[in-house]
Formats: structure tokens, C-alpha cells, sequence
């Protein structure tokens, strides 16, 4: 894997460069125009890792704010969750909290300039998981326009994630590309270490377990040593984590606010977040994006279901394999199931793109994630008399000069653009050069 960074990194190294002076530009530009809550939460957290240890996770966001030195600043309100969360303790995985805890100890003492070099971490974190992807693609990225496509949308949500939001995707899916390009080169067991490292960090990596186990079942048991290193004994030793227990598990425990417009729970009332009670509809704000995406499979899914004659003559193990196209094709109706789903949350199952070996299925994977998308937004708008009386004004709160923040995103959104179109400008005259060979070497022509 490391030989194959190495010459991956050297091959994409002008793209490379270009990307990281446009993230490093975009660094201070994301924390003047966004309240990086998590960033600046986590960058708490991994302070007081330094005093109270593991027992971080024992402690909401404001008792460890008001416990740490006043003179850090963290009690600004702007290192905590909002006041609807404010029962919620440290719900991310252990990986995620020593990540920042080591990052902070590189970089110690809380002053202006450490938010902006945990952002540059994820920044660099980000640069390689575009390395990682182009590994994992290969020669589609020259001549598959949807691997293109793909690469360039997964450059804007890398941008926004590490630059502009502080957040631990970059490291999430750092580590699940890793395993990915463990998985190709067939090295089972360090890829379901890794795949164990990148769900405690993120839990969403876990749903590509069942892929790997069902090529190496043995190597599973690396997936669960690489818990009881952490998990296991910080349970024993008392360490709590009722929180991301009750996130994961879709409880109104974590949050009382509903902000997922594709929850069927919203159904046909929503919660009134002003008066109490609930505010029902003439339509059916929540079942509507849920019957648009069951017709869409309806429409779409034939092409992910195994041949008849085929999956009937094959083993038990064989059977299973071809349902694997189905099973990625599925994942995206996951986001149909949670309370709690914010938008960047649909690119959480991009990568499952990268294990389809039918170009065709490939494209229509794709499809069917911008077609979530785009019902994220109208289940939003059938909704809109509850989402504008909390979730959408808490999330524009973020957004620190209000309606000027769309300078800044133009300006990064140009930035990305430009190098998008250089990029691929390059990939299309390598791509000629390459055909103008296989002509010269279809005629007999010797190619030096």
C-alpha cells in the first residue's frame, strides 16, 4: 500500500500542489465564515484528555467547558453543542477523541492559531484520501467520465469537511479507503484492523464489514482485536458511552429536534418547536420523499438483481457475492431511518462506489445518491413550516456574516472549479496522447 502511495502521490503531484494551495487558502476563509462547532469542540475535548483522560466521555459539553481553565476561553459557547443537545456527552468513538488529543499535544497551548492547525491536519488528511481514491479507481479516472465526476464531487466534500467544517470525515474515510486499497491487494487482515480503527472513528465505515467478511471471514478477527484494544477495556474501567449509544440507536435521548426531512416519523404531523405539541398537514411531509425513493427503486433496481439462471446454479457463498451490487445499491435508504441526519451525512456512503466493477452499476449508484440528495431538500421544502422554526435557523447560525458567507463559498466553489477544469484538462490530453500510441502501435509504428 505505501509503494502504491508513493507512486501515486509522485504521478498526481502538480494536482496535488494545486489542491493543497487551494485548501490552504480556504482554511482561514471557513473559520471567518463558519462557527466550526465540531472542531472547536473536539479541540476541547482533546485538551482536557490531557487532565480527566478517558473520563472526557463522562462529562457533558458545558460541565467540561465550565471545569477547564477560565483563561482557555473554552466557555464561550462556542466550543459546546446548542442548548437542545445540551445533555448529550462526548459521542464519538475512541480514535476520533485520540486523534485530537494528540493534535493538540503537537501543538499545545489554546490560542487562535490551533483551530486553524487542526484544520490543516484534516487538510493534509483530505489531500491523501484524493490520493487513495485515484488508487482505487486506476485507469478509470482517465477515461470513465463517472469516476471523474466522482473524484471532483469528493474534492468539494473533502474541501468542506477538512477547510471548512473541522470535522472527522477526513479521517473516517482516510481510514476506510485504506482499507479498501488493503482489501485490493488482498491483505484481509490488516484491512479489517484498519476498517476497526475507522469505525472508532466514525461509525459509518461499518457497514463495509459485511463485504470483507464475507471474502476472508478469518480476518474478522483483526476487526475485533482492533476493539478490544480501546472499546473493551475503557467499558471495564467505567467509561460511558451511553451517547453515541443513543445516537446510533435513533433515541430522542440524543436530540428532541427531528432534523432529517426524509425520517418517515415526521409522517404527516411534525413536533411544534414554539407552542408544544404537534402541527399536522393536509400532505404528508415525511412519506413523501420515502414513496418517491421506493418508486425510484422500483424503477432502478433490475439491474442490480443477479441473473435468475446464474444465482440459482451457484454455492451458498457464490449466491451471496452476486448479491453484493443490491446490498451497496440499498445503502443509501439507510438515511431514511434516523432522527439525526445533516446533509454532508449522504457522501458518508460514496465510497461504497469504488467496489462496483460494472461501470453501469456504478453510474446508477451515483444516481441514486443525488437522487437522496435532492429529496433531502424536498422533504425540507414539504416540511418547511417546522424546519424553519429550528433546524434551518440553528444552522444558518453557523454561518457567522449571514447572507455575505455566499462570498466566501463563491470564492472557494471558483477556486475548486479552476482546478477542477485543470485537472481535467490534463486527464483528457493524456488520455489523446495514449490514443494517438495505440493508433501509432495498430500501424506497426515502434514508439519510443
Amino acid at each position: 500500500m505505501l509503494r502504491a502511495i508513493s507512486f501515486k502521490i509522485y504521478e498526481m503531484r502538480r494536482y496535488l500542489v494545486l489542491s493543497l494551495v487551494i485548501s490552504l487558502v480556504a482554511i482561514p476563509f471557513g473559520n471567518m465564515i463558519v462557527i466550526q462547532r465540531d472542531r472547536n469542540r473536539n479541540e476541547m475535548y482533546g485538551e482536557a484528555f490531557w487532565i480527566y483522560g478517558f473520563g472526557v466521555y463522562n462529562m457533558t459539553d458545558q460541565e467540561l467547558a465550565e471545569s477547564l481553565p477560565p483563561e482557555w476561553g473554552f466557555n464561550d459557547g462556542l466550543h459546546v453543542l446548542p442548548s437542545y443537545l445540551g445533555n448529550v456527552k462526548y459521542e464519538y468513538p475512541v480514535f476520533g477523541l485520540i486523534f485530537f488529543a494528540i493534535a493538540t499535544w503537537l501543538f499545545p497551548g489554546v490560542n487562535d492559531l490551533q483551530p486553524l492547525w487542526l484544520n490543516f491536519l484534516l487538510v493534509l488528511t483530505f489531500n491523501l484520501n484524493l490520493v487513495l481514491i485515484a488508487i482505487l479507481l486506476g485507469d478509470k479516472i482517465y477515461y470513465s467520465r463517472w469516476a471523474r465526476l466522482f473524484f471532483a464531487g469528493y474534492f468539494v466534500y473533502g474541501l468542506i469537511m477538512s477547510a471548512g467544517g473541522g470535522k472527522l470525515e477526513p479521517i473516517a474515510d482516510c481510514l476506510l479507503l485504506m482499507t479498501l486499497v488493503l482489501r485490493q491487494e488482498k491483505q484481509y487482515g490488516k484491512a479489517m484492523f484498519t476498517l476497526g480503527l475507522a469505525v472508532q472513528t466514525k461509525i459509518y465505515p461499518a457497514i463495509f464489514f459485511p463485504l470483507i467478511f464475507i471474502e476472508a471471514p478469518l480476518a474478522a478477527a483483526w476487526f475485533f482485536a482492533s476493539m478490544l484494544l480501546t472499546v473493551v477495556p475503557l467499558t471495564v474501567l467505567g467509561v460511558n458511552f451511553q451517547s453515541l449509544v443513543n445516537h446510533f440507536l435513533n433515541t430522542s435521548e440524543y436530540s428532541s429536534y427531528i432534523v432529517n426531512p426524509l425520517y418517515p416519523g415526521l409522517g404527516i404531523a411534525s413536533p411544534n418547536l414554539t407552542g408544544g405539541g404537534v402541527d399536522s398537514y393536509f400532505w404528508p411531509p415525511g412519506f413523501v420523499p420515502l414513496v418517491v425513493y421506493v418508486f425510484t427503486m422500483l424503477l432502478t433496481i433490475q439491474l442490480y438483481l443477479p441473473k435468475r439462471n446464474e444465482f440459482a446454479k451457484a454455492s451458498w457463498k457464490k449466491r451471496i457475492e452476486l448479491l453484493r451490487p443490491l446490498y451497496l445499491y440499498l445503502l443509501p435508504g439507510v438515511l431514511f431511518l434516523f432522527r439525526w441526519v445533516m446533509p454532508w451525512y449522504l457522501f458518508w456512503l460514496g465510497p461504497a462506489v469504488l467496489l462496483y466493477d460494472n461501470d453501469e452499476q456504478a453510474i446508477g449508484y451515483l444516481k441514486i445518491i443525488t437522487v437522496v440528495g435532492l429529496l433531502y431538500c424536498l422533504g425540507i421544502a414539504c416540511n418547511w413550516p417546522y424546519f424553519i422554526t429550528g433546524p434551518l435557523p440553528d444552522f444558518t447560525s453557523h454561518f457567522v456574516p449571514g447572507w455575505y458567507s455566499l462570498v466566501g463559498l463563491t470564492a472557494i466553489v471558483l477556486f475548486t472549479a479552476i482546478a477542477y477544469a485543470l485537472w481535467k484538462k490534463a486527464v483528457e490530453r493524456r488520455d489523446r496522447q495514449l490514443q494517438t500510441i495505440r493508433e501509432a502501435e495498430e500501424r506497426g509504428e515502434l514508439i519510443i
